[in-house]
């Protein structure tokens, strides 16, 4: 064995004989080689030579660098101990014949090792030491140095011996993968982790985190001279003091800048090591001298090294460093020499910066010749023969330096004065930055005007004011008028149909008032009068008035200085205007700002002729219409369904009668199935009114329309649609829109037609005025009170509150609860019905396709198929009311139809007397032929009843005829007045709450005497057993709106569709 092997391989050879990792060992005389097989990190081939000189080979990657490995030491020492002598003999026979290994014993052999692991594998520590090398990227700018990190490893011991890294990637990465590194020849170190302190394993993986960092952004070394050097890892500028301090805490830094040598460093938060003397020399010589005791200035990193201390520069101190440096290095001393003509250019221009980056000291000899004092800067500006003249005064304590020589003031005592040329020279660019050219004694320009003159007084004198004190000449000053001394005043009038809104401004010709009036609509901030001057709009009672101008611009006519808006737009102006100091408004204004506000104390009485005694709610809704109609105001009587909104009207349409206040004639138009109890209440309850129905076909409407002694005319909506023409041609003063919600809808030709009928007075009336949504509501204002709202894109950005409060004075919304103490309670109970086994069979026949169907379509196919989906949901609705609506031969009954006529059988014997409502007149149909099978007297009204049958019907119910009245959810919602009923039936839910609420109000109102349940019929499990609940939740929609109103339709969306479906999943 060659004596060159170090011990620690031989050693490792040893430990291999002894695990038995010599698998096997076979002779071959030819080659003269012995040829082993030996289990290392995998199976290595060794060929040991036979010969004396001991030429051995080994697959494994240390071999192939140091020409020998543990695995050839191995095989030499198992022949060793079986007593054979490595130098094959020839002619002597093989003392080893060839042995295959198994599989199984290699396998075996392999874990032997592992298995004795934690007892006898022995981790030696490991020390890793930092150098820190400042190297140099440019030879002049040694400023621009970086520092290169390379490291020397070692075995930990009292006074370790360390080598150095030559390729620092290398190591690292070799510590990643914890595998052996190569140092020389002589020196390998297994880098397991363990073997390095918890600092060092910190370090050393932030450390390869940089590397590969580097390697992704292409660098491979470090140039040093010319030359890659693969020792250095640059250290990163923005991890740098991290990495310095962890370093320095290990014990084992070395910084090396040249001669510079450290051991330990820190960071410094003291002030940088720099100082500047400036002493007096010869008499006028000045002397400044720089003291920098900064031994390494690292620019990239932002750092000065002086005596194992690094103080870190600002961006500021940096560049002012930098450039002291490169001035150093064009003298040979760090001493500059100054005469006396300059040291105020020192003082001023080079110490406030030396200042920044050290301690400046001044000799008492220089202190005592020098004056310091802050600039003061005076601007003088003078209006002369319309140019703008400025002087600039640069004030130093008593001295003045000034651009008219006239105004310097020079110092007494021969002192130097110690100017801010920079600070003077920034006033000069301003002044020329703003167009003023030098002239002998300052500068000068041309006097702007308009705009210019604007910009001049609000902008380029306050940049003036940041640098200094401003002082304006009394003909510039009186060009501009400021806003607080001549504020606007705003004096609101009530004058016939609109209100005056007149503007007043101080000190301002009138002629004028309605040009500064066009500059705020147009939001100015400045107007300019005929005399030149300014006048700022920009105070807060000009944004004030700016603001209502622009709410009043669509409606107002603007004559000399007068702004006239539809008096409906009064309790806004008010309120814009409720904390303005110089806003009047007049008595009459004030009135009717209170009748708006309490309509109840408008004074009127009621008329003669009124054949009835109105209950005190009344009274306050007839005085709210005679209010608004005083005021040409038009509204909606929203008052609940029941509570009198008919008899309200023909109160107010008697009273104008009687006063000799008619307008015209009244047209009352109403859905068709009202029109003749119009004309019947109207008989009964004021019969000096004379009363008409325009009905029939065209030509006996028109004849009709030629009675020129009626007082009113009522019609229906699609008359009224076909007849506008006849109509606009007639003297008609008042328009009543009876079940308004019939023309909520903005786009239809009826709504088109109402709205363009020119019409002094108009009423809305609805217990649901709005039903879906508030564009209903626009709808219904825009037929009755043109106006009031805005624009239905900007509509629709107002905030339901402001809807609120937009319509509160004309809108009238009053609830039985609230106003009828003695109406009979109200009881609501549903009532659930069981499907029968054929029906429920059918049901879910029916759900199972529509669910199916549904569950695959997205958003969009789900909107192209809405009508279809709708239907395939009324069709599961009609199998809970009886499949016999649609399969002709259905014999399975129904659960819904044996409980009502269980009820309604009941009901007689208990002398009930019973409205049923179903939105199917085929379901109606079928019931009226079981209920008369059952001996049930019925009235059947459906939307082909007359309406002169319909009242006939209704009275003859009402005087105790028959036991059930059969009605038409949507023929017979609205409009009669059935109070002989004291039992109201809803044979099946309607989408929309309103709808039923109406329906039930036919029976619950004035004159009921008697306690009115409602039942809903509920088919238990299905469909509309989730419309009653999804009913339940949106009830509470625009109670915000309109107060007291509960009602809300269910307008049904894809979430609720799908909602309804997923019932019995």
């Amino acid at each position: 064995m060659k004596w060159s092997i170090p011990e620690r391989i031989v050693e490792r050879g040893r430990d291999y004989v002894k695990e038995g990792r010599v698998l096997s060992v076979v002779q071959d005389p030819s080659k003269m080689v012995w040829v082993a097989e030996v289990l290392g990190s995998e199976m290595y081939l060794v060929e040991l030579d036979g010969t004396t000189k001991e030429n051995d080979v080994c697959e494994c990657p240390y071999w192939l660098e140091h020409g020998y490995c543990k695995h050839t030491v191995a095989v030499e020492l198992s022949l060793k101990k079986r007593g054979i002598s490595r130098v094959i003999k020839l002619g002597e026979p093989a003392p080893l014949e060839k042995r295959t290994t198994s599989v199984s014993e290699m396998f075996t052999r392999g874990f032997s090792k592992l298995s004795h692991l934690e007892e006898k594998k022995k981790i030696t520590p490991l020390v890793v030491e930092f150098l820190l090398d400042v190297i140099e990227t440019n030879n002049y700018y040694t400023e621009l140095s970086v520092l290169g990190l390379s490291l020397r490893i070692g075995y930990k011991g009292v006074k370790p011996k360390t080598y150095i890294v030559k390729n620092i990637g290398e190591f690292l990465l070799s510590y990643q993968k914890e595998s052996v590194f190569i140092v020389n020849k002589q020196h390998y170190f297994e880098l397991k982790k363990e073997a390095f302190s918890i600092e060092n394993q910190e370090l050393l993986k932030e450390l390869t985190g940089i590397f590969q960092t580097s390697q992704l952004l292409g660098a491979n070394g470090v140039q040093v001279k010319g030359k890659i050097d693969k020792r250095y890892l640059i250290v990163p500028i923005d991890q740098a003091q991290e990495i310095i301090e962890k370093i320095d805490r290990t014990g084992r830094f070395h910084l090396v800048a040249g001669e510079l040598n450290y051991r330990k460093i820190a960071f410094s938060q003291e002030n940088l090591p720099i100082r500047f003397i400036v002493t007096k020399q010869e008499e006028d010589s000045y002397q400044l001298l720089i003291q920098d005791e900064l031994m390494l200035f690292l620019a990239h990193y932002h750092w000065g090294i002086s005596k194992e201390k690094i103080f870190t520069f600002t961006q500021e101190q940096e560049e002012i460093y930098t450039t002291l440096l490169q001035l150093l290095k064009r003298i040979n001393q760090p001493k500059i020499e100054y005469k006396k003509s300059e040291i105020s250019d020192l003082f001023s221009s080079v110490i406030p910066l030396l200042r920044k980056i050290g301690e400046v000291i001044i000799s008492p000899e220089v202190a005592a010749e020098v004056v310091h004092h802050p600039l003061q800067a005076l601007f003088v500006f003078r209006k002369v023969r319309g140019n703008i003249y400025l002087r600039v005064d640069f004030q130093y304590g008593e001295v003045v330096f000034s651009t008219d020589d006239k105004h310097t003031v020079l110092s007494k005592d021969n002192q130097e004065v110690i100017r801010n040329t920079l600070k003077e020279q920034e006033i000069f660019e301003l002044a020329k930055g703003f167009s003023y050219k030098e002239n002998g004694s300052g500068f000068e320009k041309v006097l702007p005007a308009g705009e210019q003159l604007y910009y001049f007084l609000k902008a380029e004198i306050p940049t003036f004011r940041r640098f200094g004190e401003v002082h304006m000449g009394k003909k510039l000053r009186e060009l501009f008028l400021d806003a607080q001394q001549h504020r606007p005043t705003i004096q609101v009038s009530d004058s016939d149909s609109w209100l005056d809104v007149r503007f007043d401004i101080t000190g301002i010709d009138e002629e004028e008032i309605d040009s500064v009036l066009a500059s705020l609509l147009r939001n100015d901030q400045f107007y300019t009068l005929n005399t030149g001057e300014i006048l700022s709009l920009e105070s807060e009672e000009f944004t004030q008035t700016s603001e209502i101008l622009m709410m009043l611009r669509k409606n107002m006519k603007q004559v000399n200085g007068t702004i006239q808006v539809p008096r409906n737009q009064g309790l806004m102006i008010e309120n814009m205007l409720e904390n303005n100091h110089r806003a009047h408004f007049s008595d009459s204004f004030k009135q009717m700002v209170g009748y708006l506000t309490n309509p109840e104390e408008f004074e009127v009485t009621l008329p003669k002729g009124i054949q009835a005694t109105l209950r005190n709610y009344q009274v306050d809704g007839f005085k709210w219409l005679k209010m608004l109609s005083y005021y040409q105001f038009g509204g909606i009587l929203a008052d609940e369904m029941g509570l009198g909104k008919t008899l309200q009207t023909i109160t107010y349409l008697l009273s104008e009668k009687e006063s000799k206040e008619q307008k015209g004639v009244a047209l009352i138009v109403a859905p068709a199935s009202l029109i003749y109890n119009w004309q019947a209440e109207i008989k009964k309850f004021a019969p000096d009114l004379n009363s008409q129905v325009i009905a029939g076909n065209k030509v006996e409407r028109e004849k009709l329309l030629e009675d020129t002694q009626q007082d009113v005319f009522i019609t229906s909506y699609a008359s009224m649609r076909q007849d506008v023409e006849l109509y606009r041609s007639l003297n008609v003063g008042y328009l009543i829109l009876d079940e308004a919600q019939m023309v909520k809808n903005s786009r239809t030709k009826t709504a088109q037609a109402i709205k363009s009928l020119t019409i002094p007075q108009r009423f809305a009336l609805s217990g649901t005025p709005v039903e879906n949504n508030l564009d209903e509501l626009w709808s219904i204002f825009q037929m009755i009170l043109p106006g009031l709202f805005p624009a239905k894109a900007k509509f629709r950005e107002l905030k339901p509150e402001e809807v609120a409060r937009i319509i509160q004075p004309f809108i009238l919304r009053r609830d039985k609860k609230t106003v009828l103490d003695d109406l009979p309670e109200k009881i609501d109970s549903n009532l659930y019905s069981v499907l029968t086994e054929e029906q429920k069979m059918v049901y879910l026949a029916y759900l199972k396709k529509m669910q199916e169907d549904v569950s695959q379509m997205d958003q969009d196919s789900f909107k192209k198929n809405r009508l279809s989906i709708l239907a395939g949901l009324t069709r599961l609705r009609q199998i809970c009311c009886d499949p016999r609506l649609f399969i002709d031969d259905y014999t399975g009954g129904s659960g819904k139809v044996e409980q009502v006529k269980d009820m309604l059988l009941a009901a007689k014997e208990n002398h009930r007397r019973v409205l049923l409502f179903s939105q199917f007149t085929s379901m109606l149909s079928l019931l009226e032929k079981e209920l008369n099978e059952l001996g049930l007297d019925t009235f059947y009204l459906r939307g082909s009843t007359k309406p002169k049958d319909r009242i006939e019907m209704a009275d003859a119910f009402n005087e105790g005829e028959r036991d059930v009245f059969l009605i038409s959810l949507k023929a017979g919602g609205t409009g009669l007045n059935l109070t002989g009923a004291d039992t109201v039936i809803l044979y099946d839910l309607w989408w929309n709450p309103a709808v039923e609420e109406q329906a039930a109000g036919r029976a619950h109102r004035i004159g009921q005497k008697n306690v009115v349940e409602v039942w809903r019929m509920i088919a238990e499990g299905t469909v509309e057993e989730k419309m009653d609940s999804l009913q339940q939740e949106k009830r509470e929609l625009f109670q915000k709106v309109i107060q007291g109103n509960e009602e809300q339709l269910s307008k049904m969306t894809e979430e609720d569709i799908r909602t309804i479906l997923s019932i019995g999943e």
